[in-house]
């Protein structure tokens, strides 16, 4: 397991306020540039991340739907076995930004500050998808270094791969090591977290 120690991203203001549907954020009242801007700098503040990633070889992928990895971790989705097939590493992936961020908008919320406390909840979005996007650039680097490629990320809840797969996705990480927790109906705490699974296939294949 690699315990990744990430730096907080830049969050710019501008996209919190695209992702509200402004399509031209130049445009905005300055009032409302201004909270996003406060927000955003706010957000690099309260972003810790954290990341986990576990390598494991691809032993079997039936078409059928079921994918079976080193030390018997085990997967059931036609979708992820389609998507694995030619593989022979998978890369399992928990992220998160930690849970200040969402305390502090939730925070800002009950103080009735709305606005402040929405655009302080968007950031975290953001991080996160920056984040996530930090780490698939590593990881693309280094499969090209090794001669393969890396295949799109997928992930329980998606694309016909049962959300209930994440306590497998889970389990396969060593005990405790993950600050990241399932409820019951599987939803990550703090909310702002994400998982997956990426293949390795050989460069050059379809």
């Amino acid at each position: 397991m690699e315990d990744l120690r990430l730096r907080p991203p830049r969050i710019d203001a501008a996209l919190i306020l695209r992702l509200h549907k402004y399509r031209r954020p130049e445009r905005v009242a300055p009032r409302l540039r201004a909270v996003a801007a406060q927000m955003a700098a706010l957000a690099e503040t309260l972003v810790e991340p954290r990341g986990w990633l576990r390598r494991l070889g691809v032993r079997g992928v039936d078409p059928q739907g079921r994918v079976v990895l080193d030390d018997g971790v085990a997967f059931h989705s036609r979708a992820l076995a389609h998507r694995l097939a030619g593989a022979s590493e998978a890369v399992l992936l928990v992220l998160t930004i930690g849970a200040a961020l969402e305390r502090r908008a939730q925070a800002l919320v009950r103080e009735e500050h709305l606005v402040e406390g929405l655009l302080l909840d968007t950031a975290g979005w953001v991080a996160l998808d920056a984040l996530l996007r930090d780490v698939r650039q590593l990881l693309a680097a280094d499969a090209r270094r090794r001669g393969y490629r890396l295949t799109a990320r997928m992930a329980p809840g998606f694309a016909g791969w049962p959300l209930e797969e994440q306590r497998a996705l889970f389990a396969a990480f060593p005990e405790g090591a993950l600050t990241v927790r399932l409820t019951e109906s599987c939803v990550m705490r703090p909310s702002k977290s994400v998982s997956g699974l990426w293949g390795l296939v050989p460069a050059g294949t379809p």
